[in-house]
């Protein structure tokens, strides 16, 4: 079964299927006073809470459900972590890597590629590992999570660890109502047009042909996919920034979410988690001085235009001065008042 996926995913490779789920890459330059602006304008589909642990703190439409996209992955990354304290999952558990591309569809927008490339596994066809039986370890799949955002590697963590732990570990660190989303099912819905079980897909060659036979009938767009994002998995800006905030107290979350970020003087680690899918773009993100002040903030943004999208990198930077700078604070606040 699996070889057959295999040979499907080389057969039409990832090419076009993968601006599906948007990368940020060749970032246009604007700057922060563009996203104010933005703000400004389209309040009702921002949420937002910022808390620079100082007590400047901004809270709009704090509880209002928008799309999380790859920001909810931190929940997968706090069951990790919890898994690993409770001696479920050892970090160094050996994972072959055709088990963690069997939940591969290529539609992540080159995420599981460069994962691939980062952990030094060849790949001929620039889509899979030559190797289905190349070990690599369970650190290395929640590695690949957060540095790239890879899918595989985060419904691989949700069938491991289990839905219920996920959930427990999500209000355990502030955010009982996160989502659990099977992202490849939602994928699958997208292209099939219908729910379908992610097992049975797994394990039914007809359903993976009929779902690659379907690849021709995507919406090619940006546009033509925001419709289907908007549906996606979602949740608060107030819940994510808990959680955020959380997990800057375990070591294992903190490593990952904080590994290669560079610090500003007087600050000791940058943890972020951010997200992107047609329309929408999140940020988490948390800042830690040397003198012990967390500073966290969570931004959903909706209804992106494609050239706003494109200057997805300036939001994030503005999104973390804002915890740096209480001027970039102020003027956040305002563009939101």
């Amino acid at each position: 079964m699996l070889l057959t996926r295999r040979h499907l995913l080389c057969a039409w490779g990832a090419a076009g299927a993968a601006t599906l789920l948007p990368a940020t890459t060749a970032q246009a330059r604007t700057g922060p006073d563009d996203w104010l602006a933005w703000f400004r304008a389209n309040r009702r589909h921002v949420a937002a809470v910022v808390d620079d642990g100082r007590g400047g703190r901004v809270a709009h439409r704090p509880h209002e459900p928008q799309p999380l996209a790859s920001a909810v992955k931190v929940v997968h990354l706090a069951g990790y972590s919890a898994a690993l304290r409770a001696g479920l999952v050892r970090a160094d558990e050996p994972v072959r890597v055709g088990d963690w591309e069997q939940y591969y569809l290529g539609l992540d927008g080159g995420a599981h590629p460069a994962s691939l490339r980062a952990l030094g596994i060849r790949s001929t066809n620039g889509v899979t590992a030559d190797d289905p039986d190349h070990l690599v370890t369970l650190d290395d799949l929640v590695a690949s999570m957060i540095r790239f955002s890879d899918n595989a590697a985060t419904d691989f963590l949700r069938y491991r660890l289990g839905e219920g732990l996920l959930r427990a570990a999500a209000a355990r660190h502030g955010w009982p109502t996160a989502p659990v989303p099977e992202i490849l099912g939602e994928v699958l819905a997208f292209i099939l047009g219908r729910r379908v079980d992610v097992r049975r897909y797994l394990e039914d060659p007809r359903l993976q042909l009929e779902v690659v036979g379907k690849f021709p009938d995507l919406p090619a767009t940006y546009d033509g996919q925001r419709p289907w994002a908007r549906t996606t998995w979602a949740g608060t800006a107030a819940g994510l920034n808990r959680a955020h905030r959380s997990l800057t107290s375990d070591e294992v979350a903190r490593t990952h979410l904080e590994r290669g970020r560079p610090t500003p003087p007087g600050v000791v680690g940058v943890g972020f988690k951010g997200g992107s899918l047609a329309g929408i773009l999140t940020v988490g993100t948390t800042v830690r001085w040397a003198d012990g002040r967390v500073g966290s903030a969570a931004v959903l943004v909706r209804e992106v235009d494609e050239q706003r999208f494109a200057t997805s990198g300036e939001l994030v930077s503005l999104v973390r001065q804002t915890l740096l700078d209480p001027a970039a604070l102020r003027r956040f606040q305002v563009s939101l008042s």
